[in-house]
């Protein structure tokens, strides 16, 4: 695990450096989904094969990089990419099937994204049994339920590259299955006390993974763990639209609000770029957070 250290004006900024990064790379993933939409839908598919290349071409990358920061900073941009290949080919499918929008305004491949529930727990069983995982999540949950017969994760992490980039797609996605759930109008609803919950509780757990995310300095461990927590704050972002009490810019085309969303993308890429390149190269941490 990487050593928690106390809260300086180092650790603070390169926490709030991360999260405006993490936000920035998911908001910027919607814009430029919705322009493709908007003014040139007939590349969109092409494009997420593109994006597999990309996404592959950037993992592969990493085997190559001796810095877990530089391994994470491209991590993260694979699991963007892998993200958008992901939702395209659930668009794909639902025009292919004829998936509709529903009454509530939710897209034919979020309705798809909901059925891929049983994956995903699939998934996260594996996950939950795997002694090499080391999500803190995950570890509270052997630990409470007793999973383990005492193996541990032990050794060091040669490659933080695919790790960050699962950790983004299997975040973004446990999320937007969750969401979907909760708008589902036979389970719940949009204006049902789950929502309600996830909308409150995303918001509460936000504010304690940032106290956690400001005992780290480097932005190798600072953007693995402002992944979960953007992502989180992302779920508030989502319902409040839905709820109709928040116009998303890169829905709605607002350019005023995306040129700052990309301007601060921007800024933080270039200040983790320059830190990354001052850093030597020949040290990767020993022990992850995640």
């Amino acid at each position: 695990m990487a050593t928690k250290k106390p809260i300086t004006l180092k650790s603070i900024f390169y926490t709030a450096v991360s999260l405006v990064w993490i936000f920035g790379l998911s908001a910027i993933g919607h814009i430029v989904m919705v322009l493709i939409e908007k003014y040139n839908p007939g590349i969109k598919y092409d494009f997420a094969w593109g994006c597999v290349i990309v996404g592959i071409a950037a993992l592969y990358s990493t085997r190559f990089m001796k810095s877990d920061g530089w391994q994470s900073f491209i991590g993260c941009m694979a699991g963007l990419s892998f993200w958008f290949a992901m939702e395209y080919s659930l668009m794909y499918g639902g025009h292919d099937l004829g998936v509709t929008y529903t009454w509530n305004g939710s897209y034919p491949e979020y309705r798809m994204m909901k059925w891929t529930f049983m994956l995903l727990v699939m998934v996260f069983s594996y996950l939950l049994f795997q002694e090499s995982v080391r999500c803190n999540f995950i570890f509270y949950l052997r630990r409470k339920l007793r999973l383990m017969r005492g193996a541990i994760a032990t050794g060091k992490v040669d490659n933080y590259g695919p790790r960050t980039f699962f950790e983004y797609v299997m975040v973004t996605w446990t999320f937007y299955v969750l969401l979907m759930i909760g708008y589902d109008e036979v389970l719940f609803g949009a204006h049902s006390w789950f929502v309600y919950m996830v909308f409150f509780a995303s918001f509460s757990v936000f504010f304690y993974l940032t106290y956690k995310l400001l005992g780290y300095d480097r932005f190798g461990a600072n953007l693995r763990y402002a992944i979960p927590t953007v992502t989180i704050l992302w779920n508030d972002v989502e319902i409040l639209a839905k709820w109709n009490m928040l116009k998303e810019p890169w829905v709605h085309i607002n350019w005023p609000i995306m040129s700052v969303i990309i301007g601060g993308f921007a800024i933080s890429s270039y200040l983790i770029v320059k830190d990354l390149r001052g850093r030597s190269q020949d040290m990767i941490e020993t022990k992850d957070i995640h």
